[in-house]
């Protein structure tokens, strides 16, 4: 009997432990940090990898559309501010009518309204009172539709082409005071994004696993088809929205930060003014507009070379 007491109380002492262990374990993180790829001064990469997302931090400081659209104290004043929309310069590009997206909050839901309107309107929005229950966004605004002034603010990166071959299939800007948010989905082509002002947060995927929650927010809304390579209507408001916003962010859903018992299952990335992101073809991505600062960031869509390469 005592050697059977023994035995018992060895046994329960070590399931005591394993479950101490299993619960004092640092949490996994369930977002990791997006790698940071390196460029020399002659736009060389070093080791860069087509089937992954890169950061390419502060190479585009000198983008002209940082230098002119925005105010910043000068060097000499020896003070910290934020920069400042130069209202002032954009006005004369006034007149141009841009697809708005308006957002209001009512009564506990969401309205999601879009309309064309000219580019004055969002700069009054984005330079007068916040406005906390209504946001107006310019969303995925071709740049071949604006007047060749702004154009000439926004050229093609050279970086592009040092990853492919230079085609654009597509080039737009998005611009509109924080917060704003994009929902989960995915591009058709390759993309390189620019943060031109403010930050953005950019959560991202594998393909697998965004198809995969992406699947099972439809299922849950009671959906079965849908495009998730377009910003459309029905991923903007609703259940939907709130479904995929979860999904994503919302630590009861899987989207926090960090799990005791879950591998990681995405990349996270914080962009200020001058970064760069370059996202696959085919990683999901959630986009979250953060901060104070006025939000202006730009897209090229791109053909890259499909395969890792390290250009010497």
């Amino acid at each position: 009997m005592l050697l059977l007491r023994r035995s018992l109380t060895t046994s329960a002492s070590r399931q005591a432990k394993q479950v101490t262990q299993q619960f004092s374990k640092k949490p996994k993180k369930l977002f990791t940090q997006v790698k940071c790829v390196s460029l020399d001064p002659e736009l060389d990469l070093k080791d860069f990898n087509s089937n992954a997302p890169v950061r390419f931090k502060k190479i585009f400081r000198g983008y002209p559309a940082i230098a002119k659209w925005f105010i910043r104290p000068p060097p000499e004043a020896k003070i910290t501010a934020p920069p400042k929309l130069n209202a002032e310069y954009l006005e004369q590009f006034g007149t141009t009518v841009v697809p708005l997206e308006l957002t209001r909050a009512r009564g506990g839901t969401t309205e999601f309204e879009r309309f064309d309107a000219p580019l004055s309107l969002l700069l009054s929005h984005m330079t007068g009172p916040d406005e906390s229950e209504s946001h107006l966004y310019l969303a995925q605004h071709a740049l071949a539709d604006l007047p060749a002034g702004m154009q000439e603010d926004l050229p093609t990166p050279e970086v592009l082409k040092h990853l492919g071959k230079g085609d654009i299939y597509a080039s737009s800007l998005w611009m509109g005071r924080p917060p704003t948010r994009t929902p989960l989905h995915r591009d058709p082509n390759h993309n390189l994004f620019i943060q031109l002002s403010g930050k953005k947060t950019v959560r991202l995927l594998r393909p697998e696993v965004g198809q995969e929650v992406y699947e099972r927010v439809r299922v849950q809304v009671g959906k079965s088809s849908g495009s998730a390579s377009m910003r459309g209507e029905e991923m903007m408001q609703g259940k939907e929205l709130k479904a995929l916003e979860a999904a994503v962010w919302d630590k009861r859903y899987g989207g926090s930060t960090e799990s005791k018992d879950t591998e990681a299952k995405g990349l996270e990335i914080e962009l200020a003014s001058g970064d760069g992101l370059y996202i696959p073809m085919g990683w999901w991505h959630a986009v979250h507009g953060i901060g104070t600062i006025p939000n202006v960031s730009v897209w090229h869509s791109a053909e890259i070379r499909s395969k890792t390469l390290t250009i010497p």
